[in-house]
């Protein structure tokens, strides 16, 4: 994907390293020093050092009206983002800093620059606060993977996710409008259910096992369709084969599903940055899956589940499994859940 902005954005990051190198033989004993490496999208990007703690960052130049609040730069763990105001910068320009902490790990730092170049590559169409604001959402997407204590999925989170891609694929192919979908996707920030629209939610689960279907339910709140209503429960059955489709493959499948919307790709991204899946650690994914079954159920009064109403007084939470092919239950054609969640489709 995007082979010519990736390449672009490589000799940019090669760039911002070399420039890094150099300033760290300056000898300041406070402030900023700073060298420009490109512009794009109307911005200015420089390569800088902040001294004494001798930090490299990325320093862009927006032209924005104002600078922007501090309240509106996130923090994360091994990084700050921070406005600058220095006399050798271009005051036709508000600057942020995207700083590296010394706790922070370099390899990821640089990961996220590149994913962030990316981004101001592609977007040079649209306008200085619309560019801010892509940025400033991607880096609240890094902020929630770098507070991770694991960079990569486990093997449990990995089916999980892929399940919900699976869903979200399924979703795409069978008319749903691809804004619709993307922004039901709540999966990856933890929502109560991994699709909400705006009349009813859809909650997926994914199983490896060949008999049953084990599921995991998390609160009593998940299948309380006294919440959200009406609430399905979408089950999606994968098999580990060789020469099916790994994590990577189908996060690619999906966004070249996306490929007439930019934006939507750059949304998709964010979103799998927010659930712990970033492509530099795709090597870490090699299991390659296929779907067995993909099933939709209707969950109400005779859907076997623990919500506030029906646990004894005094219980507040709990986590518990069903088995769905225990279920005495007829399956919802996916058209028909559609039409009962009022989702716009591109087609009927």
């Amino acid at each position: 994907m995007y082979c010519g902005n990736k390449n672009m954005a490589q000799n940019i990051e090669d760039e911002i390293k070399a420039a890094w190198s150099a300033l760290a033989e300056v000898n300041q004993s406070s402030g900023w020093q700073a060298v420009f490496v490109t512009a794009s999208s109307g911005c200015k990007i420089m390569a800088g050092r902040h001294y004494p703690e001798n930090e490299e960052a990325l320093i862009i130049g927006f032209k924005l009206e104002s600078s922007p609040n501090s309240k509106q730069l996130p923090k994360g763990k091994g990084f700050h983002v921070e406005s600058i105001s220095d006399a050798s910068l271009d005051s036709n320009y508000k600057w942020i800093g995207l700083i590296r902490t010394s706790s922070g790990s370099l390899e990821i730092f640089l990961g996220m620059i590149r994913d962030i170049m990316n981004i101001l590559i592609k977007k040079s169409e649209l306008s200085q606060s619309n560019i801010f604001s892509l940025f400033i959402g991607r880096i609240r997407a890094w902020q929630e993977f770098m507070s991770r204590s694991q960079k990569t999925l486990s093997s449990e989170a990995e089916i999980g996710l892929y399940g919900e891609l699976v869903f979200l694929k399924y979703l795409l192919l069978n008319g749903v409008e691809p804004l619709s979908a993307l922004k039901a996707w709540f999966g990856p920030s933890g929502g109560l259910q991994d699709f909400i629209f705006e009349y009813g939610a859809i909650e997926v689960k994914s199983t490896l096992a060949e008999k049953g279907f084990p599921a995991k339910i998390l609160s009593l709140e998940q299948l309380d369709d006294s919440i959200i209503n009406p609430l399905y429960f979408g089950a999606v059955r994968l098999n580990i084969q060789t020469g099916g489709v790994s994590l990577p493959k189908l996060v690619e499948i999906i966004s070249e599903i996306l490929f007439s919307q930019p934006s939507l790709q750059e949304e998709l991204l964010s979103r799998l940055l927010i659930a712990g899946y970033h492509e530099s650690h795709q090597e870490s994914y090699t299991r390659c899956f296929v779907v067995k079954e993909i099933r939709i159920v209707l969950v109400d009064s005779n859907f076997p589940r623990l919500i506030p109403a029906n646990v004894p007084t005094g219980v507040k939470f709990a986590k518990y499994e069903i088995d769905i092919d225990d279920l005495v239950c007829v399956d919802v054609p996916l058209n028909i859940v559609l039409n009962k969640l009022d989702v716009s489709q591109i087609w009927n």
